[in-house]
C-alpha cells in the first residue's frame, strides 16, 4: 500500500509581515493620495521624524529658556523700580515709561516715547534724568480721528428715535451688562454726564444713592431722562435734570451761568442756579460721552474738580482697540459712524485719561478692546484696598506700610464713630 506524501503547511503571517506587504502595495497605488500618505509609514521617514522630534523640543528648550530669561530681567528691573518708589525716590520719565511696560500700561504714546529713548540709548546718550521725549499720540496725529465739533444739534434731532436705533445695536453686543457694571458702582451723591435718553436708568438701584443729578448738553435727550427716571422711581424726589455740556461742568456747579435747569416732580423743568452751587459729587458717571464732547480732557478735568475726596469717575466708553484691523475698521467707518450717531468712535481713550490728570484703578477692555470699563480717581486720593494690586498689596514694603496706615486711619475713624455714637445715647444733663 502506497503511503501519499505529506501535504506543505503554509506557515502564517506575522502582524508586521502583513503591515509590510501592505506598506509594499500601497506604495505602489495609483491613487496619489494613498501613495503620498504611504511614505510617511516607511522606516526612513520615521528616522527622520526621530530626529525631527529631538530637534523641536531642543528648540522648545532654548526658546523656552529664552523666554524665561526675558521674565526674570523684566522682574529684576520692575523690582528695582519698585525699590526706589520705597525709598521716597521719583522715578524719571524714562523710568515712568518702562514701568509702565513692564506692568501692562503702556499705551500707544508711551509706546512711540520709549522708541525715541530706544534711539537715543543706542547713539550712546546716558541718563534721562532731565530730558523729556515729546510724540504726538493718536488722537492728534492719526487723520481719521475727526476734529471736534458741538453735537448739542444732531442729538436734540435724534432724541425720538435715539433708543428705537441703537437698541438692537446694543442687545447684538450684550451692552445691558456693562450699562449694570457702570451703574452698581453708585454711590452716595451721583452725577451721570451725558445720561442722553437715560438708557441706564432700568439698571440702577438706589440702595447706596443718597442723591442723583442727570446732566446732558440736548434738552430732548433730557426730558426722555426724566419721563423714564419717573416711571422706574415715582417715589424718588432727591433726583435732578440739568442742561448743560460737560466741558462747562464747573461753571454750571459754581451757579454762574443762569440757564441752568433741573426737572423736578412737580415741574418739567425749573431755575435751580442757588441749588446747583458748591456741589460735589461721590461718584460721576458716563457711558458713550467721551466720543461726543468738543473737549473730552478738559470734560475730565472738570469730573476732578466736582469730586469729593475719595470718590470715583466710573466711565463705560467705547475707542480704539487693541489689534490693528479692528482699529482700521473704525477709522475706515468714522465718517459714517459720525454722520449716523454724532460720534467720534475712534478715539484713543487711554490717551484722553492719560491728559486728564486721573490715576486709573481699574481698567478692563471687551469687544476686542474697543468697550473701555475704566474707574479712576484724583491721584491725590489714596487707593481702596480692593484697588491694589497683587505686587501693591503683598511685595512691595513701602506699600504695605501704607497699608497699615490706611488700617489705623479706618480703626480711628470706626473709634471716633463709636464714641460719638455712645455720647449721642448717653442722656443729657
Amino acid at each position: 500500500m502506497e503511503t501519499e506524501p505529506p501535504s506543505s503547511v503554509k506557515r502564517p503571517k506575522t502582524k508586521d509581515e502583513l503591515k509590510l506587504e501592505q506598506l509594499e502595495k500601497d506604495m505602489k497605488s495609483p491613487n496619489w493620495f494613498t501613495r503620498n500618505f504611504a511614505k510617511f509609514r516607511t522606516r526612513e521617514f520615521q528616522k527622520k521624524m526621530t530626529w525631527y522630534y529631538v530637534g523641536s523640543y531642543a528648540v522648545f528648550l532654548f526658546l523656552g529658556y529664552k523666554y524665561m530669561k526675558g521674565v526674570y530681567n523684566k522682574d529684576k528691573e520692575l523690582d528695582k523700580l519698585w525699590a526706589k518708589l520705597d525709598k521716597g525716590e521719583k522715578l524719571t520719565l524714562y523710568e515712568e515709561l518702562r514701568m509702565k511696560k513692564l506692568t501692562g500700561h503702556a499705551r500707544y504714546r508711551d509706546e512711540k516715547k520709549l522708541e525715541e529713548y530706544e534711539k537715543l540709548k543706542k547713539q550712546g546718550v546716558v541718563g534721562f534724568e532731565d530730558m523729556a521725549v515729546e510724540v504726538k499720540g493718536e488722537n492728534a496725529s492719526n487723520e481719521k480721528i475727526l476734529p471736534p465739533r458741538d453735537t448739542t444739534p444732531f442729538y436734540d434731532g435724534k432724541a425720538e428715535d435715539y433708543d428705537s436705533d441703537i437698541d438692537w445695536e446694543e442687545k447684538m453686543v450684550f451692552m445691558g451688562r456693562r450699562r449694570k457694571w457702570l451703574m452698581k458702582h453708585c454711590r452716595g451723591d451721583v452725577l451721570e454726564v451725558s445720561c442722553g435718553t437715560g438708557r441706564n436708568i432700568k439698571f440702577m438701584t438706589m440702595d447706596h444713592v443718597k442723591s442723583i443729578t442727570f446732566l446732558d448738553s440736548s434738552k430732548n435727550m433730557l426730558e426722555i431722562a426724566n419721563t423714564k427716571f419717573r416711571e422706574h422711581f415715582p417715589l424718588y424726589k432727591n433726583a435732578a435734570f440739568v442742561v448743560g455740556r460737560a466741558e462747562d461742568l464747573v461753571e454750571l456747579a459754581g451757579g454762574s451761568q443762569p440757564e441752568i435747569t433741573v426737572s423736578d416732580v412737580d415741574k418739567q423743568i425749573v431755575d435751580v442756579t442757588e441749588h446747583s452751587s458748591g456741589i460735589k459729587y461721590d461718584t460721576i458717571i458716563e457711558a458713550f460721552g467721551l466720543c461726543s464732547h468738543e473737549d473730552p480732557v478738559k470734560a475730565l478735568k472738570n469730573f476732578a474738580t466736582l469730586l469729593k475726596p475719595g470718590g470715583r469717575i466710573v466711565l463705560l466708553e467705547h475707542g480704539r482697540g487693541e489689534y490693528g484691523f479692528i482699529n482700521d475698521v473704525l477709522d475706515n467707518r468714522a465718517e459714517k459712524r459720525l454722520e449716523t450717531w454724532g460720534c467720534r468712535w475712534n478715539l484713543d481713550i487711554g490717551e484722553i485719561l492719560d491728559d486728564s490728570g486721573l490715576e486709573v484703578t481699574e481698567e478692563k477692555r471687551t469687544h476686542l478692546g474697543t468697550t473701555w470699563c475704566i474707574v479712576a480717581k484724583k491721584k491725590e486720593d489714596k487707593k481702596r484696598k480692593e484697588e491694589m494690586s497683587f505686587v501693591e498689596k503683598y511685595i512691595s514694603p513701602g506699600i504695605q506700610k501704607k497699608i497699615e496706615e490706611m488700617k489705623q486711619e479706618e480703626l480711628q475713624k470706626q473709634t471716633a464713630a463709636a464714641a460719638a455714637a455712645k455720647s449721642d445715647a448717653e442722656p443729657k444733663k
